[in-house]
């Protein structure tokens, strides 16, 4: 039923055209060459128009009189070679004016009537078209995506009023020219009022009689489909960027896409690719964001079967070193990856590690396994086996594994026993000076080592566990077979070597000597002189025993 009401309205409206009769005029023939296109007019006129746009917002208008060739270069006027894209054209031809007939156009309404001048042809012809500068050339038609259509001149006007609607329909076919890129036509319908389709509308070259809209309510159909948004305003404070919904690249082996473009920056902030995977980008009715899901859970929520990865790129086109991080997860781990280093992991988080594993308060301080921490960094375990380990793997001389603390002014190292609530506190003192270990609580240094002359002070006894528990003592000295070296030899040795047997020497004891084991060799020795002693002590009362029984004989 729709489809009979707007043939009555078509029908009606063309009724109320005063009815002039005039010859239909003839197609624009074109001809492509590899640097211009030329039109051919196949009628008379006195002036073409051609308007031409493109890329970077072009729009230029040229004029040629009668006569003069009709043509477009793809140098512009100042002989730079334009871009590649697309140019749209739009051809007008101006026509002679005829002379006044002698009646008066019927009607009755004195505005109806026409000037002394004459009337004007109502066949005013119209090329419209594109053509496509590609790699410095012109593409022929074959090149590009060919837009075939009929010669659309109408018919003489009385025609249209005596046929009726047969007339219309059969005033629209004209000559067909397969090989030209083109649309000859009346000039444009222009409505000064608002327009109401009760019903759908299809939009485009190959829309046909008798579509099938199906549930479309506007339908755009031909093979290059494009919605363009032209704001005119001309005042500096109002917003006028021109945008554009494009369905699919214009170029042969072009990308099958969707995009948002703006034209006034020649940008496109927006595309989708055909085949792209369902719910590629989904907002639901919370503002959530899903990626490949259609029910995001949380602001943004994405979802795919390996490693979902977020990528941060920087490219370098604002004058920082190009730098590219990771942000990604799976059944392994979560991890933060430095593809710009080779793809390094250096920070990754297991599954089931437990909660607050690293946390960091307001105030900087950092806690492992504790969501309080007191200090800068809080250790906290709960498995009965709480370790903190530095390990270097190098396994060179040169390298070292370090536990530095570093302060201005005082250092200190604590051990608290939270059982019995006993300290110990290890710190730099005096200036830096010396390192003392003071038991909590006390102010008593237990120790000092004072850095200027290396002494080393403690306020109790000193115990050294060199033999681990064991007996080490040099008693074997006492054993009866120990062989004493006897005082000749002795006395020998020390000539010889200017020190005891089994003592270092002077030139040994200039690096690091061990106490312990000096102390040992020293007790050795005093043992050695005890046995010297007593063995003196005997041969002293032999020899008194003696000198008494002398002194009994006399």
């Amino acid at each position: 039923m729709k489809h009979f009401l707007r043939f009555g309205i078509l029908a009606l409206a063309l009724a109320l055209i005063p009815t002039v009769a005039t010859a239909a005029p003839q197609p624009i023939k074109i001809e492509y060459g590899g640097s211009y296109v030329q039109w051919f007019p196949q009628t008379d006129y006195k002036l073409a128009r051609l308007t031409v746009g493109g890329p970077d917002c072009l729009s230029d208008t040229y004029e040629f009189r009668a006569g003069e060739a009709i043509f477009f270069e793809i140098f512009d006027n100042e002989g730079r070679l334009r871009p590649d894209g697309t140019y749209t054209f739009d051809l007008t031809l101006a026509p002679f004016i005829k002379e006044r007939p002698e009646e008066m156009v019927a009607g009755g309404d004195a505005q109806l009537c026409r000037g002394r001048e004459g009337l004007p042809d109502l066949s005013v012809l119209t090329s419209t078209g594109y053509v496509t500068i590609f790699r410095g050339k012109i593409a022929y038609p074959e090149e590009q995506e060919d837009r075939f259509v009929a010669d659309t001149t109408p018919a003489s006007e009385s025609a249209l009023v005596d046929g009726g609607l047969g007339a219309v329909s059969g005033g629209l076919v004209g000559d067909f020219d397969p090989n030209e890129v083109q649309s000859t036509h009346a000039a444009d319908q222009v409505i000064l009022d608002d327009l109401i389709v009760d019903g759908s509308a299809c939009i485009g070259f190959d829309c046909v009689n008798g579509e099938s809209f199906g549930f479309d309510t506007i339908r755009l159909k031909e093979n290059n489909l494009r919605i363009k948004f032209d704001d005119t305003s001309v005042a500096a404070s109002f917003p006028r960027t021109d945008w554009q919904l494009t369905a699919n690249a214009s170029a042969n082996g072009g990308a099958s896409k969707f995009s948002i473009d703006d034209i006034s920056g020649s940008r496109t902030p927006f595309t989708v690719e055909a085949n792209a995977r369902s719910h590629s980008l989904y907002v639901d009715d919370g503002g959530r964001v899903g990626i490949r899901t259609s029910t995001p859970s949380t602001e943004i929520h994405v979802i795919d079967g390996d490693t979902p990865t977020l990528r941060l790129q920087q490219d370098g086109s604002s004058g920082f070193a190009p730098q590219t991080w990771d942000v990604a997860g799976n059944e392994t781990n979560f991890f933060i990856r430095d593809v710009s280093s080779g793809s390094t992991l250096p920070f990754r988080i297991r599954p089931g590690a437990p909660t607050s594993s690293i946390f960091i308060d307001v105030d900087g301080d950092v806690g492992l396994g504790t969501a309080s921490p007191d200090e800068e960094l809080h250790v906290l375990g709960t498995g009965g086996d709480t370790m903190v380990k530095i390990e270097e793997t190098n396994g060179t001389s040169a390298q070292r594994t370090l536990l530095e603390l570093e302060n201005n002014g005082r250092v200190e190292f604590r051990l608290t026993d939270s059982n019995s609530s006993s300290e110990w506190v290890f710190a730099n003192a005096n200036n830096g000076n010396e390192f003392i270990a003071t038991k909590g609580g006390t102010g008593v240094n237990e120790m000092v080592i004072n850095a200027t002359t290396g002494d080393m002070t403690i306020a109790g006894d000193y115990f050294s566990d060199t033999c681990g528990g064991s007996p080490c003592a040099p008693d074997y000295v006492f054993e009866p077979d120990y062989e004493l070296m006897p005082l000749a030899e002795l006395e020998s040795y020390i000539k010889a070597n200017k020190h005891l047997p089994n003592i270092p020497s002077a030139e040994e004891m200039a690096g690091p000597i061990n106490m312990s084991q000096l102390q040992l060799k020293m007790l050795e020795k005093l043992e050695e002189l005890t046995l010297y002693t007593l063995e003196q002590e005997r041969t002293i009362l032999e020899l008194r025993e003696r000198l008494a029984a002398l002194e009994d004989g006399e």
